[in-house]
């Protein structure tokens, strides 16, 4: 399994280099490997920008981190670079070059089969374009996508929108990179604008963990990466903790005999929904939600919940003893246990998606954070999904 790769944002302008080698010391030890930049905001000579890359490019590179280069069609002409040679691009040192604008003919198949190995990455939205070159030689190893951000509150496309696209690229296995949005006051990006960069305009306000797990529920998304400068440590560490949360290396369950090969199971991807338990919730309920590491449902009747039913079996003759239970009906974001009153399916771990009445045969284990219910929309069959505090 691939993980995602995340990366942050720098816009050179308003940074110091001293600040920039700060900041990639810390992203870097948090597992962040790509870094993203505009270059064509900075002014200057050719000779002055080419050296300021140059020094950027290298302290990007002392912390194992790659560069992607935001380049529109003045800078590539003001440093002579055509599709033929990007031989200034690789000298400066950058790893992928993001092109803010396209021939629309022959030469962008020329560009991304460029000599000097550069990565060429477009805007997801150029898929005429793409197509086009691919259609003219391009290698569609040498390509990947990006979306771009929004600095204006209520310019980003829908979601509906921005996941047919992921999908588009993804069925063609051309990566897609997608940017969510630190909520540290008076960060900034290009422009002296400041309320957020996202790509998904629901998550402009959103904590940025809940938008990183948002990206990978989509199941769609290659990169992300941090829009705006500066994250701050609170932002980094609980980016490294959804993402302890989401790949773990499962044992195989021996104990389930044939069946242990339908279980997740090695380098595995999951969901981290964060729950609020009910108060009377016992030390085996507990058990069973936290200390199974693999919930999923087969994806045959998600209909009124997502069913985990490997925990009824793996505590196959424990007793769960009904529980009184103060609603007359379970919500969407509430998560059950079956109990003792319906023995065949005891144990099994569910998650409401419609309203259903209780009935006595349901213990409330607790409910879905109401800032992440919405992820529930994307949860698929067979996707894995776990619960913290």
């Amino acid at each position: 399994m691939k993980k995602v790769m995340l990366g942050v944002s720098l816009y050179p302008e308003q940074e110091t280099l001293e600040e920039i080698d700060a900041y990639l010391k810390k992203a870097s030890t948090y597992g962040f490997k790509k870094v993203f930049t505009s270059m064509f905001s900075v002014p200057g000579t050719k000779e002055e920008i080419i050296a300021y890359f140059k020094d950027f490019t290298k302290i990007v590179h002392k912390y194992g981190m790659i560069v992607s280069g935001d380049c529109n069609s003045e800078l590539f002409h003001r440093l002579e670079a055509t599709e033929t040679d990007l031989s200034v691009f690789k000298d400066i040192g950058v790893d992928i070059l993001r092109m803010d604008f396209s021939f629309n003919d022959e030469r962008d198949a020329t560009l991304i089969n460029n000599k000097e190995g550069i990565k060429i990455e477009m805007s997801t939205s150029f898929i005429d374009v793409i197509e086009t070159a691919i259609k003219n030689g391009a290698k569609p190893e040498n390509i990947s996508t990006c979306h771009n951000f929004y600095p204006e509150r209520y310019t980003a496309p829908s979601l509906e929108a921005i996941n047919d696209i992921n999908n588009y690229w993804k069925a063609k296995n051309i990566p897609v990179a997608i940017f969510i949005s630190s909520l540290v006051k008076g960060s900034h990006g290009p422009w002296p604008v400041s309320d957020g960069l996202p790509t998904i305009e629901e998550h402009r306000d959103m904590p940025i963990e809940i938008q990183l797990k948002h990206c990978l529920a989509l199941d769609n998304v290659d990169e992300i990466i941090i829009g705006n400068a500066y994250a701050s440590d609170e932002e980094f560490k609980a980016i490294d903790q959804v993402m302890k949360q989401v790949y773990v290396d499962i044992p195989k369950n021996e104990s389930l005999g044939f069946l242990a090969d339908f279980v997740p199971h090695g380098l595995t991807k999951r969901i981290p929904f964060k729950i609020h338990l009910d108060k009377g919730i016992t030390a085996l309920e507990k058990e069973i939600l936290f200390n199974y590491p693999s919930h999923s449902d087969l994806g045959d009747c998600m209909n009124y919940m997502l069913r985990s039913r490997w925990t009824r079996m793996i505590y196959k003759g424990k007793e769960i003893p009904c529980r009184p239970c103060d609603k007359a009906y379970y919500t969407r974001g509430d998560v059950v246990i079956v109990n003792d009153n319906l023995v065949h399916y005891r144990g099994e771990i569910q998650i409401v998606l419609k309203e259903m009445k209780v009935d006595g045969q349901r213990n409330l284990l607790g409910h879905i954070d109401e800032n992440e219910i919405f992820i529930l929309e994307h949860i698929k069959a067979k996707d894995v999904f776990t619960f913290v505090e």
